[in-house]
Parts: structure tokens; C-alpha cells; sequence
């Protein structure tokens, strides 16, 4: 059944037979969007039909999202219309560690020149299977007038505010609510005035991106291998991106069980990490965001090169 759904000022068209969707998380993806900032670059490995990539966009974020599932890869580019910000977002159908290798690999093309933007292309791929419901089908998912370099420049300064130690935990809080819906939405409101009809340039990705969601509650964890050598010392640009990774905490697990278990997937000391508790899902099992700067140790020092891409379209 095809229906729409209103959240925080966007719309989302969705077939509930097709996709996944839930209401209940909608404070969630709000929470989070509240710390993006305008000109962010945001890479979304489970994007579905855009509950975290939609509001990033209308905040000024250039989105890379991606979902194994093409039903939601469809009606997220259908919201991204829908919304007006197809221009600020580019939507891939992969598998989700294919996603982050293909963002991150250097092509030929990008080392022989010093070109940084280029037009704005949608990512396809033509062999993936048909298959009904999201690609999370293990789980619950969760629901211009700048460049982006300019956006790039203004996130450098903020850095060392958003790096500072945080409390190990993090509380539901009404400010991020406010935050978003109305100190941000009159100066948002204002920006997208600025952008409309603006084709956003495209960011050379593997140069540099600012958050990384990671919305596949029951298995994203297992997908953090993917960042493990993934990123270029040689090319990367700034600050390490911000990791926000969900996940189901069970009453025979903590915490400090979800940080060594990441810190072994990564082979390096997570700093500052912030769990955030999201809901109960059930009398012993609840959901949380581990939100974490990817470690210095990450990076890699060979380069990769790509004698190709895949083929590309317009949105």
C-alpha cells in the first residue's frame, strides 16, 4: 500500500510492503541530523528511503546514500524530489561495504588533475537482485548559497568543538528537538532559500566526509571492518569522520563489551565514544546509537587506483 508520511517538515512516499518504516524513531532521526552542520558531507550505508538522508539534505548536507534494497533506493529518489533536494544528494544501490570502497577508491581520472567538483551523478548498479523489503531484512532499521568546500572549510573550525570528551553516555533530550525545529529551521529556512535551484557541486569524497550513519540495528557492527585501511592518508583532507553506528544492547551484554568488540574490528582505541540509548525494544533488549571518531590508525598509506567507475546517471 502506497501512502505518504509527514516528518519534521518533510515528506516521505513509501509502499509499506515494499520498505520499511517506523514513526516511533522519529525523534531519532532528528537527534541526529541536529548534529550535522550545513555544507557537512554525509555518508548513509543504510539509507532506506531517507528518514536520516532527507533531513540532512534539507539542512545543507550533501547525502551519499545507499540501500541494497531498490525499492527503497526508488522511492528515496522519489522523496528526494518530493522534498526539492535531489540536487543535494547522490543515491547508490550496493551492497553496503561495496558503498564505502567505491567512495573511497581514487580513480586515475582524480589523480592526473586537480579538478575538486564535478556534476552531480547518481550511482547504479545493474546486477542487483529484486528483493522484497529492505536490505536490513535482519533487523529493525531506524528510521546553496555555499559550496561545499566552503562547508568543508566552516566543519575544520567546528572540529575540535565536536572532538571534545563527551559523557559515555548521552540523554533523550528536548534540545535537540528545539535546536532543529526552531533556532536551525529559520536559519536553514533562510539557506535553502539561498540553494534552491542551485545545483550543489560534487565533493571529491575521498578527500574528505563528515559523518558516516550506519542504520542496521542487528548487524551494523559487523560492517565496521569496512573502515579498517579504508581511508587514504595520502589524499585525505581534515578531520576523521564521525562514525554513528546502531545496535541492539542485550541484558547479557554492556557497553564496555560493544566498545571492545569494536576496538578489535578496528584494531585501535575508540576515544571519546558516546552511547546513546534510543528505545526499548523489548524487556531485555534496547537500542542505541555508538556515536565515535574513526581512529587515526584507520588510514592507510598505499593508494588505490581504479582504471574505472560504475556507471552513473542523473537523479
Amino acid at each position: 500500500m502506497i501512502t505518504e508520511v509527514k516528518q519534521y517538515g518533510a515528506t516521505f512516499k513509501l509502499d509499506f510492503s515494499l520498505v520499511y518504516w517506523n514513526s516511533r524513531l522519529e525523534h531519532e532521526h532528528i537527534r541526529l541530523v541536529s548534529q550535522f552542520q550545513p555544507g557537512e558531507a554525509i555518508c548513509d550505508m543504510f539509507a532506506g528511503i531517507g528518514p536520516f538522508a532527507i533531513p540532512a539534505a534539507q539542512k545543507g548536507c550533501f547525502v551519499f546514500a545507499n540501500d541494497l534494497n531498490p525499492h527503497s533506493i526508488h522511492y528515496l529518489k522519489v522523496n528526494a524530489k518530493i522534498n526539492k533536494v535531489e540536487d543535494n544528494m547522490i543515491a547508490y544501490n550496493m551492497d553496503a561495504r561495496e558503498f564505502m570502497r567505491h567512495l573511497m577508491t581514487v580513480s586515475k581520472s582524480e589523480l592526473d588533475t586537480d579538478t575538486q567538483l564535478t556534476d552531480i551523478l547518481v550511482a547504479k548498479t545493474n546486477e542487483i537482485p529484486v528483493v522484497k523489503g529492505p536490505s536490513e531484512d535482519v533487523t529493525e532499521p531506524l528510521e546553496t548559497g555555499t559550496t561545499y568546500k566552503e562547508g568543508l572549510h566552516y566543519s575544520a573550525t567546528t572540529a575540535h568543538t565536536a572532538a571534545k570528551r563527551r559523557p559515555r553516555f548521552s540523554r533523550e533530550d528536548k534540545k535537540a528537538n528545539d535546536d532543529f525545529t526552531n533556532g536551525s529551521s529559520q536559519r536553514d529556512g533562510n539557506f535553502k532559500k539561498r540553494i534552491r535551484g542551485y545545483k550543489f557541486p560534487l565533493p571529491r569524497i575521498s578527500e574528505h566526509f563528515d559523518h558516516v550513519i550506519m542504520n542496521l540495528p542487528a548487524a551494523a557492527l559487523q560492517f565496521l571492518d569496512v573502515f579498517k585501511g579504508l581511508l587514504q592518508r595520502r589524499y585525505w583532507k581534515g578531520s576523521l569522520p564521525l562514525l554513528h553506528c546502531y545496535f541492539f544492547l542485550r541484558s547479557n551484554e554492556t557497553a564496555e563489551s560493544i566498545l571492545q568488540e569494536v576496538e578489535a574490528t578496528l584494531q585501535s582505541k575508540i576515544p571519546d565514544p558516546v552511547f546513546h540509548r534510543v528505545r526499548d525494544v523489548a524487556p531485555n533488549k534496547a537500542m542505541f546509537r555508538l556515536s565515535f571518531r574513526l581512529p587515526v590508525e584507520s588510514l592507510v598509506e598505499e593508494e588505490k587506483v581504479k582504471d574505472g567507475k560504475p556507471s552513473e546517471s542523473n537523479l
